[in-house]
């Protein structure tokens, strides 16, 4: 008699601990590498002994393209996301993205930081912010705004070309608002987060208003951020709006602006009805309407161009009429002609003769009207924009 034997069918079979040999990758086009080699104790946490910490400098091409070179540039990184999502150089504001990296450059305003998170329009916004900018939309394209302080007026503002009254609102100081700015942000070379508090006189710190900037590295610059904030709060007390047709929109965001209404006192408003040389002066006008001198303080007279640019304001001198104005304007000097809306000409004091404006806000409403806010323009705010805060 010989054995039985159990014969048994297997229709599964499982593999443990497999391996297999992939093709080594040796190089990656366009991207640096780096092997390294970690030993691991007891000191070391097992949330942290694999993570490993680097500066680098990111390699961007320049605002209007190019080979890409490391750089710190706040210009070149805000076009770089710009370009990312879908935007090429015809849709952004070449020329003054270059303008304002020769500026921050010679500043050595930096933008050091990465991203995570955030819409194209936050990034954008946190990475001008290091240059006190914002990125707004004209027509299409994308144009960097920084406020700085300015000089020359642009697109004037009168009841001449303006619907409605101008509304002035001034917005005194209250019980509550913050007497000091604490900005927080993370130091270069120990990537550690820190604050500085920023006062001016009369400030208690009782109230802080507390910013944090992301991408601001320096103490320095993270305090000058902190006290433009500061001094904007302080000086920038009074809201405008007013309503125009379609003037309005030859303005842009913080377009610098002078403002003019009828209030006894300050700035006139008249017709220009002619202009031709004078022996004393350079030009005389002759406007619409009599002008009232005031004894002792220095007048002036600017007006509005066919362009709709201001043109001045120039040192006036009282004429021989009560409605002529002596003052040394310069050549071309506008046509007057019933083929197009003479100019306007603004008439004052030197310190009265207009109320300096930055536009906040342009909001048209139907075919023919557009609502305009704006906020005062005083020097004061950017006085530390250069300075070194204290030890």
């Amino acid at each position: 008699g010989g054995e039985s034997v159990a014969i048994t069918s297997l229709d599964r079979l499982e593999l443990t601990a497999l391996r297999c040999k992939l093709p080594t990758v040796t190089s990656y086009p366009g991207v640096t590498t780096m092997a390294v080699s970690i030993i691991g104790s007891d000191e070391i946490s097992s949330q942290s002994n694999n993570q490993i910490n680097l500066e680098t400098l990111r390699k961007l091409p320049p605002v209007a393209g190019g080979s890409p070179t490391p750089t710190r540039s706040i210009a070149r990184a805000a076009c770089h996301v710009a370009r990312t999502t879908g935007y090429d150089s015809d849709q952004l504001e070449v020329d003054e993205f270059e303008r304002l990296d020769t500026l921050w450059e010679s500043r050595s305003d930096y933008f050091d930081y990465w991203f995570s998170d955030l819409t194209a329009k936050e990034a954008l916004d946190t990475i001008l912010r290091a240059g006190f900018a914002e990125a707004t939309i004209d027509t299409g394209a994308i144009v960097p705004v920084r406020d700085e302080p300015r000089t020359k007026f642009e697109q004037p503002y009168s009841p001449q070309n303006m619907t409605g009254p101008l509304q002035r609102k001034f917005t005194g100081p209250k019980p509550d608002e913050p007497d000091g700015v604490e900005v927080e942000f993370t130091k270069a070379g120990t990537w550690t987060s820190e604050t500085v508090k920023c006062f001016l006189p009369g400030d208690q710190g009782i109230k802080l208003d507390k910013i944090k900037l992301d991408g601001v590295t320096d103490r320095t610059r993270a305090w000058r951020i902190g006290m433009r904030r500061r001094r904007a709060q302080r000086y920038r007390r009074w809201e405008y709006s007013f309503s125009t047709e379609l003037d309005a929109l030859n303005s842009s965001y913080l377009s610098y602006v002078p403002l003019l209404d009828d209030v006894p006192g300050f700035g006139a408003v008249s017709i220009m009805e002619a202009i031709e040389p004078d022996d004393t002066h350079g030009a005389r006008i002759t406007v619409s309407e009599p002008l009232k001198w005031v004894e002792g303080e220095t007048q002036v007279v600017a007006y509005r161009n066919p362009e709709g640019e201001t043109v001045g304001p120039f040192t006036a001198y009282q004429g021989e009429a009560d409605n002529e104005i002596l003052a040394d304007i310069p050549e071309p000097w506008p046509e007057i002609n019933l083929n197009q809306e003479p100019p306007h000409v603004y008439f004052g004091t030197s310190k009265r003769w207009s109320y300096p404006a930055l536009i906040t806000e342009i909001r048209p409403s139907g075919p023919r009207s557009v609502s305009v806010a704006a906020t005062n323009y005083d020097d004061r705010v950017y006085e530390d924009d250069d300075a070194t805060p204290p030890a």
